[in-house]
């Protein structure tokens, strides 16, 4: 006559046991990292992760990770709409020989804010995105890779890529777009752009459009601006191109490259149209004579 009343008590129980470790498994709508964390924890400002990627797997799609102290927080892959920001302190990844951040996520929308994403010299790209609907990239300093700073290179979809207040220095490329299947399109402002071995602003394919703008890309080997695939779209506007080997170069039939209002000086040689290929100038730029004579049609507007 107890045996009914024995289950209905067993149920009872294991239904407050499944209750209260439902909460332990739940994702935070934000999260934190610290120095002194561990990934074991919950991620919570009180008990904070050590590393980005450990965060992740504990924050909701669409939430945000926070920094505690300036600290070095692991290169990650992110795969989910998410925010990193680390504003009011100094958040590093380190990563020699590899990517720093990798993004690759069909539809996601990513920020990353206040980060200092350093290669060393051997990391291979410093932001590298291959999937994404929104990649917002502000404030962040990008340095050491033997790749691009910044490169955008779906095979699929459409990645609106949109890059501020930024740095970056030591690396092949500055910001390169190469869409294999996809397409990109690319918002620069006010990024400085130092000594980039190739490129500094660079359109590798079709489906590829960029403008840019209150920017500064001093010192590239190749070209400060450059399209070398594709009929890609780049417009350049109040911004300063100094001392690079070329600074504006369409190469690839088809490519467009418009120019307006910039500072084009002391430069190996000013602009380079090769055949099929167009620069379009609003007859406002300031070309110093150190800049060799474009060699080919400028259209005007």
């Amino acid at each position: 006559m107890y045996e009914p009343r024995l289950k209905l008590a067993t149920f009872g129980a294991v239904f407050m046991l499944m209750a209260f470790a439902a909460p332990a498994n739940a994702q935070a709508t934000r999260t934190w990292v610290s120095g002194l964390g561990n990934d074991g924890n919950p991620c919570s400002r009180t008990a904070p992760c050590q590393t980005f990627a450990g965060a992740l797997s504990k924050t909701a799609a669409g939430g945000e990770i926070n920094c505690l102290d300036p600290a070095g927080y692991g290169t990650v892959t992110i795969a989910q709409s998410v925010t990193i920001d680390c504003t009011g302190t100094f958040a590093s990844v380190l990563a020699a020989g590899t990517n720093g951040i990798t993004i690759s996520g069909a539809g996601i929308k990513v920020i990353l804010r206040n980060l200092e994403i350093a290669g060393s010299g051997t990391g291979l790209n410093g932001v590298n995105i291959t999937a994404a609907a929104e990649v917002t990239i502000h404030k962040c300093n990008i340095w050491g890779f033997t790749g691009s700073g910044v490169i955008a290179s779906p095979s699929a979809g459409l990645v609106n890529l949109f890059v501020a207040d930024t740095y970056i220095a030591q690396v092949n490329k500055g910001i390169s777009m190469a869409a294999s299947g996809g397409f990109v399109i690319a918002v620069v402002r006010n990024v400085y752009i130092y000594h980039p071995n190739s490129s500094g602003l660079e359109s590798g394919s079709a489906g590829t459009y960029a403008s840019m703008s209150s920017s500064t890309i001093t010192g590239a080997g190749g070209a400060a601006i450059s399209t070398i695939g594709g009929n890609g779209v780049i417009n350049v506007a109040t911004s300063i191109l100094t001392y690079n080997n070329t600074a504006i170069l369409a190469s690839s039939s088809g490519s467009v490259i418009r120019i307006s209002d910039n500072n084009i000086l002391n430069n190996n040689a000013s602009i380079s149209i090769g055949g099929g290929a167009t620069v379009a100038s609003g007859v406002n730029n300031k070309v110093d004579p150190a800049g060799t004579s474009p060699n080919g049609t400028i259209a005007t507007q």
